[in-house]
């Protein structure tokens, strides 16, 4: 073999094993770039994660810290209603942080055999809030959701099982990346009380839909909740009969008036009345008539009186009124327009009363001249109510500190010929 053959093959074999060694550093290098790009997208998914679970973290946070807060108002014993949605909506802003929140309520249709209506009665991120104010059940994606009791997120409205095969179009031009039903459970059956939307949620959630359900849960219990303590406050402070107040609640209502008339230097007035012979009216046509005369007559006197005045059953037949800002002239006014009210009116029955028609009798007590307290008020208005009984009754008296039969000047005391209204025009 000669040394150029020889050489050759010393060449060739370094050549094959320089190819050898750079296709294993090829190769090498190839896995590094590889685990190099694996090791960015990880440390770029842990950094992911990281913003989220800190963004997660501050929005347990924010809820941990704003949750007590809209509970205590949620659970207060004087929660209205109408106060309900705000702190629905102020939970989810520290929630979500949305770029639209709307909260809808579910009102009966005005007329029989249409859908339940939604009216948006809290919004926040809406341009054109009237185009959308209205939504019947059905209507739209809100309209569906309400009317099938669903939560829907966005990506939802794609999926034939979550929308039952129903392609739902919707034209409002809201974001509505989460909606659902504030849905009350009674006896098996299931009320919508309402809809809440939020839109570009600024906050991205693991459990999102989880966490919009504890809302509407929350705001379908407190809405319940509020509603019949309002309904038990109501029924607790008026009469069953007649829809006025009842003794108790007036009383607790007039100490408040009469400082606030005292402490503005305004005059406050108080009228009482009873029905002229209630009894034989009673006796004669039967207490069911009896209870419908009061009714209608306590309709009459919610009729005759400011909205500022506060109408009362006293007890029985007897009423009471107090009149804020009322002097003694338009107190009397006052009195004698509805006791002329009353008179005038066609009851069941009132021509077996003496005279033949229904009458009252009244007594007007004033501030600050007839007294200064709860007790002095009433208690010379009573005194007024039966000097009118003294005198005849179906006439109003006017409390001037003379007791009955002490033979007083007449001119104060109205008779059928020289009524309180007379009297008062000719002055």
């Amino acid at each position: 073999m000669s040394l150029a053959t020889v050489a050759l093959a010393a060449l060739t074999l370094l050549y094959l094993r320089a190819t050898a060694q750079r296709r294993r550093l090829k190769s090498e290098l190839a896995d590094s770039r590889q685990k190099l790009e694996r090791t960015d997208a990880r440390l770029k998914e842990q950094i992911r994660l990281s913003a989220r679970l800190r963004s997660e973290q501050g929005t347990v946070a924010s809820l941990a810290l704003s949750l007590p807060a809209v509970v205590r108002e949620l659970n207060r014993a004087d929660l209205e209603p109408r106060r309900v949605p705000g702190l629905i909506m102020q939970l989810a802003e520290s929630i979500f942080r949305p770029g639209q929140l709307l909260f809808y309520r579910a009102f009966d249709a005005e007329e029989p055999d249409q859908p339940i209506e939604l009216r948006l009665i809290k919004h926040h991120g809406v341009a054109d809030a009237a185009s959308v104010s209205r939504i019947r059940f059905g209507e739209g994606r809100i309209g569906w959701a309400a009317e099938h009791r669903l939560d829907m997120l966005k990506e939802d409205w794609g999926n034939p099982v979550r929308t039952e095969g129903s392609r739902v179009v919707d034209n409002t031009g809201l974001e509505l990346d989460i909606i659902g039903p504030l849905v009350n459970h009674h006896f098996g059956k299931e009320q919508v009380l309402g809809m809440l939307c939020i839109g570009s949620p600024g906050v991205p959630l693991r459990d999102e839909k989880l966490m919009f359900q504890l809302l509407t849960n929350l705001g379908s219990l407190a809405m319940v909740n509020a509603a019949y303590r309002s309904k038990f406050i109501e029924q607790a402070n008026h009469d069953g009969l007649t829809g006025l107040l009842n003794k108790r609640s007036f009383l607790e209502q007039l100490p408040p008036l009469i400082y606030e008339a005292d402490r503005n230097a305004k005059p406050l007035a108080v009228f009482i009345f009873d029905i002229d012979h209630f009894k034989n009216y009673n006796d004669t046509n039967g207490h069911p008539a009896g209870d419908e005369l009061l009714r209608t007559l306590s309709r009459l006197l919610k009729e005759n009186v400011r909205p500022g005045d506060w109408c009362c059953r006293y007890g029985g037949e007897e009423f009471i009124v107090a009149m804020p800002e009322t002097d003694g002239q338009a107190a009397m006014l006052a009195a004698e327009r509805i006791r002329a009210a009353i008179e005038s009116h066609a009851f069941d029955y009132e021509k077996t009363q003496p005279g033949g028609s229904l009458t009252i009798s009244g007594g007007v007590a004033v501030l600050p001249s007839d007294g200064v307290s709860v007790e002095e008020l009433t208690n010379h208005a009573d005194q007024a109510l039966y000097q009118s009984k003294h005198q005849g009754r179906n006439r109003i008296t006017r409390y001037r500190g003379v007791n009955i039969g002490d033979g007083a000047d007449d001119h104060d005391r109205p008779t059928h010929d020289d009524s309180a209204m007379e009297r008062l025009q000719r002055s």
